[in-house]
């Protein structure tokens, strides 16, 4: 521990720390990205709410696998369960932005730190058979350097030794970026957009769908609709961070 103490002291004189949401000084502490205070800021998500469209609940609202809960009961969902981990502003938002379109790869190891320290992704997991992230299309893979719901799935991989499967469904529409994109004109512009190349590899399996954010839910609904009509058991929705306001106009 002194001898990790003194190195990052040695690197401190050459290479100052700053919180990556607040600016705040790390030197002489052993926070590498954030400080204490935004570390306590994540806001995470609690039990109460759907296991199925993942929408939050008040404390007296009730869910079930089957039927959902008020938001999405009658609706039709291609994925069986939706499980967040946090909610996707304030710290998590500035990390997750930092970590994909300023490609700080290295932030994966801190974000998957956050996402399986937590108990609901534990039992998420205990019953998958294999654990698929949602692709990219190569050009923007290319560009980006790296898929972040793949580094995500890897870490669920190397922590559960669960099986995972890569490049089986890909994606062979380079889509525009959904960021600014209203609802419909998000199913306009995901339509079509993945493939299975080997649909036998995900016959009767529980599949376990991997993404970094979850918003509208328009994107896991199009790759869990081709892993269901490959043959795939269920579809299981794990994302690292879902949208504060999920209700019923974000349920798809």
């Amino acid at each position: 521990m002194a001898i990790r103490g003194y190195f990052h002291a040695f690197l401190d004189l050459f290479y100052p720390r700053t919180c990556l949401h607040c600016n705040r000084n790390l030197n002489r502490s052993y926070e590498l990205y954030l400080c204490k205070g935004c570390t306590k800021g994540i806001s995470y998500v609690s039990n109460t709410h759907c296991i199925r469209c993942g929408a939050a609940l008040g404390p007296h609202s009730l869910s079930t696998m089957q039927e959902g809960c008020t938001v999405c009961k009658g609706r039709y969902f291609p994925y069986a369960t939706t499980t967040s981990v946090t909610y996707y502003d304030g710290v998590m938002k500035t990390l997750i932005h930092k970590f994909k379109y300023s490609k700080q790869k290295f932030l994966s190891r801190t974000l998957n730190d956050i996402m399986l320290a937590q108990d609901t992704v534990k039992e998420t997991i205990q019953n998958i058979d294999v654990i698929v992230p949602v692709p990219l299309h190569w050009i923007k893979k290319m560009y980006r350097g790296f898929n972040q719901s793949e580094l995500l799935a890897w870490g669920i991989h190397q922590y559960f030794s669960k099986p995972i499967l890569l490049n089986n469904l890909c994606r062979v529409k380079n889509t525009a970026s959904q960021t600014r994109l209203s609802k419909k004109q998000r199913q306009a512009n995901i339509h079509n957009a993945f493939r299975v190349n080997n649909p036998k590899m995900f016959q009767e399996k529980r599949i376990l769908l991997v993404d970094d954010v979850l918003t509208t839910g328009v994107t896991a609904s199009e790759c869990s609709k081709k892993l269901k009509q490959s043959g795939a058991k269920s579809v299981h929705l794990l994302v690292l961070a879902t949208a504060p306001d999920r209700g019923p106009r974000y349920a798809s």
